[in-house]
Parts: structure tokens; C-alpha cells; sequence
């Protein structure tokens, strides 16, 4: 081992964390997903967990973000916590630990299960024991009991109201029943999905399990490429995403020919939202450009931020040079109704290009359709102002639209 340092550290200030090592040593997680444990365990111990904030420090997409957090559920590092309002259950919110806790409970050897990189510094014991990280007002300590805990207050609620209460046995076949086809459930943790399967009133559950299937074709149509645990679809009442069997007749999205109204207004509409693909750091190359001067590196990062931060539009503009079709939200279709024709050779087209190139957005690349669609522009004057002032008129139009999907996207994890 060599003498000479090679970690060396700054001076100690009051912004720091004292994290355990096997956090980052835990094989069991992703990269990732160890980054995201540190980063949540350096937060006070009444930070909220949400996912718009991780999607931002982690300047990652929502479905990563997820499954960041599953993986951590699954381990044991975080759990959900149901907490009661009034008696009654309300919100829930995600704990982290700093040990898996499904581990301490099932094996009680704590953090010594963990590999180890090489052997333990000795060293004195403290005077002073080490106060909890995010800890809890329950942790589920008697897990033995938790769940029979939960049906007897459910039990004794249901009474009050002088209601029947529910067999446990028949709640439980109905659990079994809708996630024996779950996928990949064979490897999730059965537990804390069969906990927040009991949480629920006996309308949720008949609800969730209706609703199941069409949940799952909600997602293959959003081409999502995660499906949620079973405990994180009961405690975050997905299936409430999904419209009722009256509403779920109606289509949500259509297939739109490339260039055509439909196609272009859910186009604009994705580079309106704020990007969530990944941002390489520079390559060597683009280093070495940077230091002749040829380049700057606010240059390459609006480079990359074009071609990496919008995945979906990035998609839309591949599919089109093959004259496929983008399945386009039918929530647009009134709006895109007023976009107008641009020729190609026009001095319109120009003026897209370069309000593109001004907001940092991708333009479709390659040889065009003799006309386009666009948003329409009114008046006379600066063309490229009348296009700017295009842009935020439509996004005025469809501004319930967008705020629904940032919504979706900032949800409580």
C-alpha cells in the first residue's frame, strides 16, 4: 500500500455527512443507486423524498429515478411508511436507513453481513452512541406483527362505522391473486407489497386489482421501460392514472404521420418540458478542442444538451427520416388544428431554425417535406420575434397539458 496519501481532503466544514462506508461498498446496488442512498442520507432527517428532485440532482429521467428507488427498496435501504390522519390512513412517505433494514430484521447481523473491502481499522470505541439516521416514528421493529397490526385497526375502523369487518385470509387470496403475473416479482420483496396491499380500504383494492391490466398497457403504450413494484403501485394508487372503464374507451393518444399538425404539436410540446436525458461530460477530444481555443466548453455542453436532453423528440425525428409515425397525445389535437403550413425554402422555416437554435433545441435533421407545420404567427414585423411570440401562445394554450405532465414528473416518490 502506498505511503503517500492519495485521498486528500479539504478542511472540515458544517456541510458534510458522515456516511457509512458500506453504503458505497454494497454490490447488492447500482452505482446509481448507491448515489442516490449517499446523496438522501446527507439531507436533514425531515427531508421529503421527491422524485422532481432527484430527476434534477440526478440529472436523470423519472423512470431511472424509480428505479433507483426500487432497488433501494428492495434491498432494505428505504421503505414506505404509511402515516394516519385523524385515525384514519392518509399519505405515505419513503424512509431511508442508513443499514437494509429487511436484513437486520430477518438475520439481526446488521451492517456485518456487507462484504468488506479489506480489514477493519481498530480502533476505540466511542463514549457516545450514534444517533439514528432518518430515523423514523415507525420502523416497523415488530415486523412479525406489523401486518396483523394494520388489520386489526382496519378491523376496528370497519366496526365503527358498522361495517363487516374484512376476513384477513380472503384479503390476502386476493393479494396473491393479482400478483402472482406481476413482473419480475419473483425477485422483489414480498413484504412491503403485501403491507401496503392490507393499508388499503376494501374500494381500493377492488379498484387496484380492476384496474391492473389496463395499467399495464398504459405503460407499454407510454413505452416505459420499468414496471413499478407492486408495493410502490398501492402505496402511490397508480391505478388512479388509469380512467375509468367508461373514460378508458375513449383513445388517449393516436398515431400521427411525421410533419402533419398532430405530430408537430406534440413535438413542440416535449421540448417545452424541461430536459431529462442524460448530459455526457466531455470527451477527451472535445477537451483538447477547448484548450486550442477552437471551442468552449458552454459550446459543447449546449451541443450535448441538444442532442441528449430531449430522448423522446431525438426519437420522433429518427422514426420520421424512416416516415414512421410517433404515437402523439390526442389532448393536442385541438391546438395543433391552428398550426399553420411552412414551405421548406421559406423564410419561415429559417426563422424555426433559428428559434430552435436560440432555445437550445434539436431541429429535424436531413432533406424535409415540402411543407410543415409549426405553430401559427400573427401579425407583421421581426419574423424571428413573431415565431418567439408563436411559441408561448401555444404554450399558453396547452399549459394544463404541460402542467400535468411536470406534475407527474415532481410526484412524491
Amino acid at each position: 500500500m502506498s505511503q503517500e496519501a492519495t485521498i486528500r481532503r479539504g478542511v472540515r466544514n458544517a456541510r458534510y455527512a458522515a456516511i457509512p462506508n458500506h453504503v458505497f461498498e454494497d454490490d447488492r446496488l447500482s452505482m446509481e443507486a448507491r448515489w442516490l442512498l449517499s446523496y438522501l442520507l446527507s439531507k436533514p432527517d425531515n427531508w421529503t423524498v421527491v422524485i422532481g428532485d432527484i430527476i434534477k440532482r440526478g440529472n436523470c429521467g423519472r423512470d431511472k429515478a424509480r428505479k433507483m428507488i426500487a432497488e433501494l427498496v428492495e434491498v432494505g435501504y428505504a421503505e414506505r411508511e404509511q402515516q394516519r390522519e385523524d385515525g384514519k390512513f392518509g399519505s405515505s412517505v419513503l424512509v431511508i436507513f442508513d443499514e437494509p433494514r429487511f436484513i437486520a430484521r430477518r438475520e439481526t447481523a446488521g451492517v456485518a453481513i456487507l462484504p468488506q473491502t479489506d480489514l477493519p481499522a481498530t480502533a476505540s470505541p466511542s463514549p457516545v452512541s450514534p444517533s439514528p439516521v432518518k430515523s423514523a416514528h415507525s420502523n416497523n421493529s415488530d415486523s412479525a406483527n406489523t401486518d396483523y397490526q394494520n388489520l386489526r385497526e382496519g378491523g376496528r375502523e370497519a366496526s365503527e362505522e358498522g361495517q363487516e369487518p374484512e376476513d384477513p385470509r380472503k384479503i390476502d387470496a386476493a393479494f396473491w391473486a393479482l400478483v402472482k403475473n406481476w413482473p419480475q416479482f419473483d425477485g422483489m420483496p414480498k413484504e412491503p407489497a403485501r403491507r401496503a396491499w392490507h393499508a388499503l380500504t376494501a374500494d381500493e383494492r377492488r379498484e387496484a386489482a380492476e384496474r391492473f391490466s389496463r395499467w399495464l398497457q398504459l405503460l407499454r403504450a407510454q413505452k416505459k421501460s420499468y414496471t413499478p413494484a407492486p408495493s410502490t403501485y398501492f402505496e402511490e394508487k397508480l391505478w388512479k392514472d388509469v380512467p375509468a372503464q367508461d373514460e378508458a374507451a375513449k383513445p388517449v393518444n393516436a398515431m400521427a404521420a411525421p410533419f402533419g399538425k398532430l405530430w408537430s404539436a406534440a413535438r413542440i410540446s416535449e421540448l417545452l418540458m424541461a430536459p431529462t436525458g442524460i448530459i455526457a461530460p466531455p470527451t477527451q477530444f472535445q477537451l483538447s478542442l477547448i484548450r486550442q481555443g477552437k471551442t468552449t466548453l458552454d459550446e459543447v455542453r449546449a451541443e450535448q444538451r441538444m442532442r441528449c436532453g430531449w430522448p423522446a423528440v431525438n426519437t420522433m425525428h429518427e422514426r420520421a427520416r424512416e416516415r414512421q409515425g410517433w404515437l402523439c397525445p390526442l389532448v393536442l389535437e385541438e391546438a395543433a388544428q391552428g398550426f399553420q403550413q411552412v414551405h421548406r425554402d421559406g423564410e419561415q422555416l429559417a426563422a424555426w431554425r433559428r428559434e430552435h437554435q436560440r432555445r437550445g433545441w434539436p431541429f429535424p435533421e436531413g432533406k424535409l417535406p415540402d411543407w410543415t407545420y409549426f405553430p401559427p404567427i400573427e401579425g407583421e414585423g421581426d419574423l424571428d420575434l413573431l415565431v418567439a411570440e408563436a411559441v408561448e401562445r401555444f404554450r399558453d394554450q396547452i399549459s394544463d397539458y404541460l402542467a400535468n405532465r411536470s406534475k407527474g414528473d415532481d410526484h412524491a416518490a
